[in-house]
């Protein structure tokens, strides 16, 4: 199976402009199963006071079902999603019907109005198992079953002062679970990106430019 990470370099709040530059990495990309990083239409609501997750929510939705998805592909998108009057943290498998909602929202997204999921998602694609894991669902791994899957997607942004300490998480969880671990992240205006392929202690990325990792896995 060949799966492109896709990282790309956006503008906080710019979803059309940032749609344009997703699609772009869309149209390039090899892969059967095309992963996006989390906020990757939006950018991270942390260190941005003002932003509205109502209005990105609704933005988001007008804008989603305009990707072209090529032929025979899957799309991992990571938005926020409006679900009758309530917002999630979303991540869908388009062009199906498919999506897990965040089970554990972090305090900004909390002080936001973003609700937890509650249900674990197997997600299956090109014959391949996989879980999705969000961002602050990392910690808390121990209450997510990772049995009988192929590999394990962790979607995230991160900020300088945790990246050590979040590497470190992603690592722990492929040597324990003896499970290999793709990390999605972007690169935009506050956070960095530092897309990876991690199977216990090796490790291949993509730092800090816009880009597509490509990964193919057996």
């Amino acid at each position: 199976m060949r799966i492109s990470l896709l990282q790309p370099k956006i503008r906080r709040g710019n979803i059309e402009e940032n749609f344009q530059v997703l699609q772009r990495l869309i149209d390039k990309s090899k892969g059967e199963l095309l992963v996006l990083p989390e906020y990757a239409l939006t950018g991270s609501l942390v260190l941005d006071k003002n932003a509205n997750a109502l209005e990105w929510a609704q933005k988001c939705a007008q804008v989603e079902p305009q990707f072209n998805i090529p032929e025979g592909k899957f799309l991992m998108l990571n938005s926020l999603v409006e679900e009758k009057g309530k917002l999630f943290n979303c991540c869908r498998l388009l062009p199906t019907e498919e999506h897990y909602f965040k089970q554990f929202p972090d305090p900004t997204e909390q002080s936001a109005g973003i609700l937890p999921g509650t249900e674990n998602k197997v997600f299956e694609a090109a014959g391949k198992r996989f879980k999705v894991v969000i961002c602050y669902d990392l910690p808390h791994i121990n209450e997510i079953s990772t049995d009988n899957l192929d590999f394990l997607l962790f979607i995230y942004h991160f900020t300088e002062n945790n990246f050590l300490r979040v590497m470190g998480e992603i690592k722990e969880v492929s040597v324990t679970r003896k499970l290999r671990v793709l990390a999605s992240s972007l690169v935009s205006d506050m956070n960095n990106g530092f897309s990876s392929y991690i199977d216990s202690k090796v490790v291949v990325s993509l730092s800090e430019q816009e880009g597509i990792l490509e990964i193919e896995i057996e």
